[in-house]
């Protein structure tokens, strides 16, 4: 039976393979609505394919893609990985626009923040498959659809192939040109499934094994505030996680069992908490704290919901 201290070589092993490592992303913060329904996010997958296929020295080891913004870890040369991310935002624009959307903002800009060692790869890649899941509470983080978070460590049937799909179906894919892919990639409902161009089995190496990541994915809260924090992304923990370290809150801090036994004013103390330590939302603090919506958005007027 391997070992821990085995299985941890064997992931410094595979770290040390590749690289320069790299979190791109666009901010979210003040980027307005981009992708408003399926077929956008079908579109959008299909771009991050085909830069994918067309930038083959940049390695893509996790994404995601969200309604406002974006977020990739990805391995290769800095000024490759910027002219991929100028080829996908060329694409992005040039679809949207075609579809008569709004133009793309010019806030949905490339960040770049270098990856160092073996933690900030496996906190980032945690960071970016859970970013789905955290902001939109009708997925779990296995099955937002819009990234590679379903892939790691799950079996993904392939169901068709991009040799079977039509020149009908490859025009409404790409918005545009049909560009050459592989015939032996696979695509489910609609897009290129990110196993093809991604480097999953690569990301999955970064973990000592399936039990390691899932931990990671539930439990890692400390290292996902650092990340949102330096990125100065928003809302990271969902609900339930929030509510567990807001039962520790309550109890070291003021004293009492629940949120129920606190005072308007201890309320709106820790309103300020969650706000600046937790980067919760409006609608976060609203539920949590039992406060009403019109407290909340005084509180934190430039944010409101």
């Amino acid at each position: 039976m391997t070992t821990l201290v085995e299985k941890e070589r064997r992931c410094m092993c595979s770290f040390a393979q590749e690289g320069p490592y790299w979190h791109i992303f666009t901010p979210g913060k003040d980027t307005p609505l981009i992708f408003c329904g399926k077929d956008d996010y079908v579109f959008a997958m299909n771009a991050v394919a085909q830069a994918a296929f067309a930038f083959k020295d940049v390695k893509i080891v996790a994404f995601e893609i969200m309604s406002n913004h974006f977020h990739a870890l990805v391995s290769g040369e800095r000024e490759s990985v910027e002219e991929f991310f100028g080829y996908l935002r060329k694409r992005l624009a040039k679809g949207i626009a075609k579809d008569g959307h709004a133009p793309l903002p010019q806030s949905f800009l490339l960040k770049i923040k270098d990856v160092t060692d073996l933690a900030a790869m496996r906190n980032t890649i945690v960071y970016i498959n859970r970013n789905g899941y955290v902001a939109d509470h009708d997925y779990t983080p296995f099955s937002y659809p819009w990234g590679t978070n379903r892939y790691y460590f799950c079996d993904f049937p392939v169901v068709r192939t991009y040799r079977g799909t039509t020149t009908v179906e490859r025009r409404c894919m790409f918005r545009g040109r049909i560009p050459f892919l592989p015939d032996s990639w696979p695509v489910i409902d609609g897009y290129v499934a990110p196993d093809a161009y991604c480097h999953i089995g690569f990301g999955m190496a970064m973990f000592r094994d399936a039990h390691h990541y899932f931990a990671a994915v539930s439990k890692n809260v400390e290292a996902y505030r650092e990340i949102a924090g330096e990125l100065d992304d928003g809302e990271f923990l969902t609900d339930a996680e929030l509510f567990a370290k807001l039962v520790s809150l309550v109890r070291d801090t003021y004293h009492v069992n629940g949120v129920r036994d606190l005072s308007k004013a201890q309320k709106h103390d820790l309103a300020r908490t969650l706000r600046y330590s937790f980067r919760s939302s409006n609608g976060q603090i609203r539920r949590l704290l039992g406060l009403t919506g019109y407290e909340v958005d005084s509180m934190f007027p430039l944010s409101s919901e």
